[in-house]
């Protein structure tokens, strides 16, 4: 277990090194508000999701909300930030758990057509990753999920699911080492704008069809170096204004077959990620 405050700038800063609860829903693909590739840069530090309307209702409400929860159920929970002792980047932020640790919940204060799935017993697809990974970090084999409209609450229980878990596990991993290794995930088509205007679509077109051009030169610059190395008879050649000459250079290091390096972290030693633009 943790002291620290959730929404205070330490809390912030901290999440950016782990992997949180809401963070399972953008790995396995099922946030509405955030893509995998948005998620990687904010880990980063690169990208920063503004605060909406919706999220400051939420965090507005949960006192409330919680306090509903321990009429309806009888259990007193308070939030706390909790850390996985068997995966050092995973952690969760769970918006109440007993003295005890032995009963969470997760709340919501969503609109009217979550808090129905609620009322009829069933959790929102966007928030069962989040049960199972705040699960998978505390060790307990179930939970509560707590939907709050403002005036009622609709409780539903909600049980591990192993199964679940382990490929929940596996893409928070990989997405894990995707930060480490500071590679990208693949974008989706929320990651780009969409433009359609005759700005845009002019440049792009001219953009195309100079890349055809220039490609069909570097063909043809190709077969004609090929045909200069061809005829020069295996001799340096200066004649019609260039220079032909064969050189030597020094092959690559190869810096993984080097004894004293092999248990040096060279991470360490790494520039800062460069940001730059890719056509595609």
């Amino acid at each position: 277990m943790s002291a620290l405050i959730q929404g205070t700038a330490d809390w912030l800063e901290m999440r950016r090194s782990y992997i949180g609860a809401s963070d399972a829903p953008v790995i396995m693909g099922v946030s509405p508000w955030k893509t995998p590739y948005q998620l990687w840069k904010e880990k980063l530090g690169l990208y920063e999701q503004e605060t909406n309307k919706a999220m400051r209702r939420g965090t507005s409400m949960e006192e409330t909300a919680r306090r509903e929860f321990e009429l309806t159920t009888g259990y007193v929970t308070k939030p706390k930030v909790v850390f996985s002792t068997q995966y050092d980047w995973m952690m969760a932020s769970l918006d109440g758990i007993t003295d005890a640790g032995d009963v969470l919940v997760e709340i919501k204060c969503p609109g009217s057509v979550d808090h129905s799935s609620a009322v009829s017993g069933r959790v929102p697809d966007k928030y069962m990753p989040q049960m199972q990974h705040q699960m998978a970090c505390t060790g307990l084999d179930h939970g509560y999920y707590f939907s709050f409209n403002g005036t009622t609450g609709a409780l539903v229980e909600v049980e591990r699911d192993d199964d679940y878990i382990k490929k929940l596990i596996t893409k928070e991993q990989r997405f894990w080492e995707s930060i480490q290794e500071m590679e990208a995930p693949e974008l989706e088509d929320r990651d780009f704008h969409l433009r359609s205007d005759v700005e845009w679509t002019q440049t792009a077109e001219e953009y195309k069809s100079l890349r055809l051009q220039l490609k069909a030169l570097e063909l043809q610059e190709k077969k004609l170096k090929e045909r200069l190395i061809d005829i020069s008879g295996n001799s340096n050649i200066v004649g019609g204004g260039i220079k032909l000459s064969k050189v030597l250079r020094k092959g690559a290091v190869e810096y993984t077959k080097i004894p004293e390096l092999i248990d040096v972290d060279l991470e360490s030693y790494r520039k800062g990620p460069v940001e730059y633009w890719k056509v595609s």
